[in-house]
């Protein structure tokens, strides 16, 4: 969330300085096949949402909450993260706008099938995950409407998105609602990506399960670099690593490096006790829906704010004054965040 408020820090600015080009390279979406960090953040965000799951609903659980209340806890909170999103879909375009394609309608759809698995074996949560890749993958491939450029062909060689370009999920949002998404993402990328938040689920259980903190950190290493390599893997087998059509290889290859991000958090925070670094994570991911709101539709005000001010200092200071800019953002809307966390004021669905 912090990568995300601070938009990559304003690294992607320095894209093409030899010392920080690679830097400059993980901030931006890569245009079609391969992935960098800032792929990376939407699976983490489904990752996040699994893992936060277990332990959520165990205290529901311990409430005396019926399955029946809960499940439509999870269908309330799944319709107001739509209606967030069509809401700053809508404030960014100036008029009413109905789309799936952001974060939150993604989630939403991946939280309430993963609800159906949550108390099941681990077995049951994996085999789920699995079909939900395969038979996506199947639906893809059989698809009788496929255009004539390939499978996997990158539309950017010829845009915009046409019948030489066509696909399951092209097709599927023009018919659902008469256009395509700039970028060329795909509403149906919600389908694979509730195997990344299963997955969440399942490593939220592992550590809640009360397993000795090495034998837990082995399981989670292990399954993430197995899923990296299996992503990998099905790469090499023709289905290669594209994040905006959300293919089985990205899913696995995301879902790959969300673990080991959460085993190096475990072990860093849980086993060694290294916890008052963390205390500016917790600021923001204790308001997650909060800053996400700010980000949306309060960001652009606060950077105009900042340069109002500012401007000649910045400026000044060449190629890293955007790097502080972001910074400058980011600090202004961590402070505001301290504020509702100061005085106990949490955005909650």
């Amino acid at each position: 969330m912090i990568a995300l408020i601070s938009h990559g820090f304003g690294l992607h600015t320095l894209a093409g300085q030899p010392l920080w080009g690679f830097l400059a390279e993980q901030t931006e979406h890569v245009p079609w096949d391969g992935c960098v960090f800032w792929d990376l953040i939407q699976p983490a965000f489904m990752f996040m949402v699994g893992v936060a799951m277990p332990f959520a609903f165990r205290k529901r659980e311990s409430m005396g909450q019926s399955s029946g209340r809960m499940f439509a806890h999870v269908l309330k909170r799944a319709l107001f993260l739509c209606l967030l999103a069509i809401g700053f879909s809508t404030v960014h375009a100036g008029h009413i706008t109905i789309g799936f394609v952001n974060v939150l309608p993604q989630i939403a759809f991946g939280y309430v099938v993963t609800f159906f698995v949550l108390g099941r074996s681990y077995f049951t949560q994996g085999m789920t995950a699995v079909l939900i890749l395969v038979g996506y993958t199947l639906a893809w491939v059989v698809y009788p409407g496929n255009g004539s450029a390939g499978l996997w062909a990158n539309p950017y060689a010829e845009p915009p998105w046409g019948p030489m370009f066509a696909n399951l999920g092209s097709d599927f949002d023009h018919w659902l609602l008469g256009r395509w998404y700039p970028g060329y993402w795909l509403g149906l990328n919600a389908i694979p990506s509730t195997a990344t938040i299963i997955a969440g689920a399942m490593c939220g259980r592992l550590i809640a399960s009360g397993l000795r903190p090495r034998r837990t950190i082995g399981i989670l290493a292990i399954s993430g670099l197995t899923l990296i390599g299996a992503g990998r893997v099905v790469s090499y087998l023709g289905i290669p690593i594209i994040k905006r059509v959300l293919t089985a290889s990205f899913a696995l290859y995301s879902t790959g490096w969300a673990i080991l991000f959460l085993m190096l958090f475990y072990w860093v925070v849980e086993v060694l006790g290294f916890r008052r670094w963390t205390f500016v994570f917790v600021v923001v991911g204790m308001n997650s829906i909060a800053a996400y709101i700010m980000f949306q539709l309060f960001r652009g005000w606060i950077d105009k704010a900042i340069m109002a001010f500012l401007q000649v200092p910045i400026t000044a200071m060449g190629t890293v004054g955007p790097v502080v800019q972001a910074c400058l953002v980011l600090a202004a809307q961590w402070c505001v965040l301290y504020f509702f966390y100061r005085h106990k004021i949490f955005f909650k669905v």
